[in-house]
């Protein structure tokens, strides 16, 4: 019983010189990190200064050296060692962290076609999509990094090269992964469900969508909207090919028939006859019933631009009278000049919007379309093509643009833009610089068949940031490569 005692007792005591002890631990654990983090400081600067210049991919042995010994002077502080020979470790990890940094700009001179082609693979996730590609070109990177670091310049630009290409190769693959992956695999589905034989249409439109994908892609990888566009269509059809094959298996097996197949469909069509007051019958087939509805929609849509318009007319209408309403409220004693002075106004405005009624007529539907903005007035130059990749205005154009030029006499002395747009097909910075030159191309023949002002006329490319239509439809691509002609009336803001 006594030994027990002892022993509580014994524990009782080492418990209150372990709390007593703690926060004097506490302290000299928090006093040597503070003395490390003194100690690292140039060495730690040093470290980052060569991760800002990528040194450990341009001059990958510099800095592997610089870090076995920066890791060495961390085992040492940690093991207790004398604080200056830390330091003295310390200073040659230094010295080569910097040495790495300052090679790095010279080296990535000898590999810069393949230090980019790097970082785009690295931004398509190349490393991970396609690991064996990126590890074969990571060697013969490393080859030529190493060789233009130590001055053995001699077969660097053979190793450079040889790296660009398989990582131009592995970014490739890495971005098809992305697109194509899953088109393969519902492809292969609709395989196993003998889509080539139920829905041979569908089947072999996937399989040849996919193709012309894939050699889009591979022609110009960096202008991924048109692949992409040919994959998600490819997609469809995978879908189509396999929806068809089970629906014919089913009608083969007497489990469906067609006559309950073409009801459902019927039946999903009939809600959107009612929402546009046209009457469903499929009594002679769908053709009949989709031209209705096609024609309700042309009808609503024709109608909602109008709209648009007659509201924008009445707004200016309603600024005019809410000015005229203020300087009436000045003028009581004078309602008569207030009255005559309304009634010049809207005469004038009258004859502007007579002005545009007849810009509106000039144009023929496939030559240009007048839209009434809120400040502007846009003649969206439909009819004006040019041929694939050029910004030559051909001579065909000349009416067309003899009627542009009426058009713009009708507001002298007014500041003009011409706006040129293209589709989202091809890369951005081809498509922004192409938008530019055709409406360069459009300024300039109006300042050599028109007495414009130099100041008053400019052009501007969008490329393809500003479409108007979906540009995954062959129609709306086509409406989206357009030249825009942006009239600013000083009156049209005010009225």
């Amino acid at each position: 019983m006594k030994m027990m005692k002892d022993v509580e007792l014994k524990i009782w005591i080492f418990a209150v010189v372990a709390l007593l002890a703690f926060p004097v631990l506490a302290t000299e654990d928090s006093l040597r990190a503070a003395l490390k983090e003194q100690v690292f400081a140039d060495a730690t600067n040093a470290l980052e200064r060569a991760n800002t210049m990528s040194a450990s991919v341009l001059t990958p042995e510099t800095y592997r050296r610089a870090g076995l010994i920066y890791k060495r002077a961390d085992d040492a502080f940690g093991r207790g060692a004398d604080v200056d020979r830390v330091r003295d470790i310390l200073q040659e990890a230094s010295d080569l962290f910097n040495q790495a940094a300052e090679m790095a700009p010279t080296v990535e001179k000898f590999v810069s076609g393949a230090y980019q082609a790097r970082q785009d693979a690295q931004e398509a996730d190349a490393q991970n999509r396609s690991p064996d590609l990126w590890e074969e070109a990571e060697q013969e990177f490393y080859e030529a990094t190493s060789r233009a670091e130590k001055g053995r310049e001699s077969r660097v630009d053979r190793y450079a090269t040889k790296a660009e290409t398989l990582f131009r190769d592995a970014e490739l693959a890495a971005i098809e992964t992305v697109l194509f992956t899953e088109i393969d695999t519902q492809i292969a589905r609709a395989k196993k469900l003998d889509a080539d034989d139920w829905a041979p249409q569908s089947y072999q439109a996937a399989i040849n969508l996919l193709t012309q994908a894939r050699k889009v892609l591979a022609e110009s990888r960096y202008g991924t909207d048109q692949p992409r566009n040919l994959a998600r269509l490819a997609m469809h059809n995978a879908l189509h090919a396999q929806y068809v094959s089970r629906l014919a298996d089913d009608i083969d097996d007497n489990d469906t028939s067609l006559e309950v197949v073409l009801l459902e469909w019927e039946s999903v069509l009939q809600p959107l006859g009612k929402k546009l007051d046209v009457p469903m019958y499929f009594d002679a087939g769908p053709q009949s019933t989709i031209s209705l509805i096609d024609a309700a929609i042309q009808e609503r849509g024709k109608r909602a631009t109008q709209l648009v318009q007659d509201v924008g007319t009445l707004q200016q209408r309603v600024n005019l009278l809410q000015e005229e309403l203020l300087i009436a409220q000045s003028e009581l004693e004078n309602r008569e000049a207030s009255q005559a002075r309304l009634d010049r106004r809207l005469a004038v405005q009258e004859e502007r919007q007579q002005a545009v009624a007849r810009i509106e007529r000039l144009f023929g539907k496939t030559e240009a379309e007048v839209v009434r903005a809120e400040n502007r007035l846009i003649i969206r130059m439909v009819g004006l093509g040019f041929s694939s990749g050029s910004a030559t205005v051909e001579a065909r154009h000349a009416p067309l643009l003899a009627k542009l030029i009426t058009s713009i006499g009708e507001f002298p002395d007014t500041p003009i833009t011409i706006e040129g747009h293209t589709d989202s097909y091809g890369a951005d910075a081809d498509n922004l610089a192409l938008s530019v030159r055709r409406a360069e191309a459009v300024e300039n023949y109006l300042m050599e068949n028109t007495p414009i002002s130099p100041t008053h006329l400019s052009s501007v490319g969008f490329g393809e940031i500003r479409p108007i239509a979906n540009n995954e439809t062959a129609d709306g691509r086509w409406k989206n490569r357009r030249i825009d002609v942006v009239i600013y009336p000083a009156w049209w803001a005010r009225n």
